[in-house]
């Protein structure tokens, strides 16, 4: 089984982290363009991939419903409105709506989010150093594209074993969340 994680950029000209995971080994790397993205994506053939940036617009107001209980959760997420998430909210909803017309499933995760129910902290390198002390294969250099890339990844691997929940609706997008600590 693989999937993929994405740390997408508001634009093209900034890295996107990207990390796939196949038996417990994470490999990463920095993407740039939309098509560089869906063409990786793609040809690995992923059970899923899960995108950390917006995927849906609320029907009304600033916040979907999704925001909004993870904002009561305690859980820190900018409004997809927010003048600087504007252009990563409109970027998302091309990639996703890109990689759905080729058949890829896709999920909008937060990998801060799932850094701190999974870990306690959303500090990325704490992330990393408990991965490999779990015995995960995490390369030792990265920078923060690449650790919420592979948060991303992670995420993406719990929903497929029925660890994580939905937080959302379908009617204005759903964020998924690890249900526990790994």
């Amino acid at each position: 089984m693989t999937v993929i994680g994405i740390d997408l950029a508001g634009l093209p000209s900034n890295p996107t982290g990207f990390a796939s995971l196949l038996d417990r080994k994470f490999e990463t790397g920095l993407v740039h363009s939309d098509e560089e993205i869906v063409e990786l994506c793609s040809r690995s053939s992923p059970d899923l991939v899960s995108i950390d940036a917006p995927l849906s617009l609320p029907a009304r107001g600033n916040l979907r419903q999704a925001d909004r209980l993870l904002i009561g959760r305690g859980l820190r997420v900018f409004p997809p409105t927010f003048a600087s998430m504007k252009k990563l909210t409109a970027r998302g909803i091309r990639v996703a709506g890109e990689l759905r017309e080729r058949d890829v499933r896709v999920i909008e995760i937060h990998p801060r989010t799932s850094g701190k129910i999974l870990f306690g902290t959303a500090e990325r390198l704490e992330w990393l150093s408990k991965l490999r002390k779990e015995g995960w294969g995490v390369g030792q250099e990265m920078g923060e594209h690449e650790a919420d890339a592979v948060m991303a990844a992670l995420t993406a691997w719990l929903h497929l074993r029925g660890k994580t929940e939905e937080i959302g609706t379908a009617a204005e997008g759903t964020i998924v969340i690890p249900r526990g600590p790994l």
